[in-house]
C-alpha cells in the first residue's frame, strides 16, 4: 500500500503490526502475584465493562460488550487478568473483516490471516505490574496459533506508555500514509525524552 502524500488529511490512529515469527519469539510473561491471567469467561462481562470504562473506553457498557463478544474470536482468544474476584486488565482477540480493506496490506478479504488486538487495556489502579504485556502476548500467540501471518494494533499518538510497550514487544509502526513518518518521528523524540528505553 502506497502512502497517501495529501499533507491535509485528518488525524487517523497509528497502526502497529508484528508478524507470526515476531509473535513466536516473545517471552513469557508471568503474572505479578495475585493477578492471574486467564481467558474469558461469561460471568466476567460486569468488572469487564468497568475496567474499560475506567480507562476512557465510555461507550463500552454491558450490553455494548456483549455485542462486541458475540465474535468467535473475542470470545475464544481474548485474555484477563483477574485481581481478586475483579478483572483490572484485557485484551481482546479480532480478526480484520472481509468486506474491510486491512490498514497494514491495503488487501481485502484476508480476515483468516491478519490478526488484531482490540480494546487493549489495565485498570488505572493496576498499571505498571506487566498486565498489559501479559494479556497483549497471550492474544499474540492465539491469533498466531490460529494461522494468522500479522497481528495488529491501532493506537493514539497520545498514549506513549502503551506505544512504548508495543515497540518493547517486536510491533513496528506502519507508514501508511504520508502524515505518519512525522508523526512516528515526533512520537520518538517525546519518547525518548521521557526516558523510555525502548524509544
Amino acid at each position: 500500500m502506497q502512502p497517501d502524500s495529501n499533507a491535509t488529511l485528518p488525524p487517523k490512529q497509528l497502526c502497529m503490526s508484528i508478524d507470526a515469527e515476531g509473535v513466536r519469539g516473545m517471552p513469557d510473561v508471568v503474572a505479578s502475584e495475585g493477578y492471574l491471567v486467564r481467558g474469558y469467561r461469561e460471568g466476567d462481562v460486569v468488572t469487564l465493562a468497568e475496567a474499560l470504562q475506567a480507562v476512557g473506553f465510555r461507550d463500552c457498557g454491558v450490553d455494548r460488550l456483549l455485542e462486541v463478544l458475540e465474535d468467535a474470536d473475542r470470545r475464544a482468544g481474548s485474555a484477563v487478568v483477574e485481581h481478586r474476584g475483579t478483572i483490572v486488565a484485557v485484551t481482546f482477540a479480532s480478526r480484520t473483516s472481509a468486506t474491510d480493506v486491512n490498514p497494514v496490506t491495503g488487501r481485502r478479504g484476508e480476515p483468516r490471516r491478519e490478526g488484531v488486538l482490540d480494546y487493549v487495556a489495565t485498570h488505572p489502579d493496576h498499571q505498571g505490574r506487566g498486565l498489559g504485556r501479559a494479556t497483549c502476548t497471550a492474544v499474540s500467540r492465539y491469533l498466531v496459533a490460529q494461522g494468522c501471518e500479522t497481528v495488529q494494533l491501532l493506537t493514539d499518538d497520545w498514549r506513549l506508555p502503551a506505544i512504548h510497550l508495543y515497540l518493547s514487544m517486536g510491533f513496528e509502526p506502519v507508514m501508511s500514509r504520508g502524515d505518519m513518518p512525522g508523526r512516528w518521528a515526533a512520537i520518538m523524540s517525546e519518547l525518548e525524552k521521557r526516558g523510555y528505553a525502548h524509544a
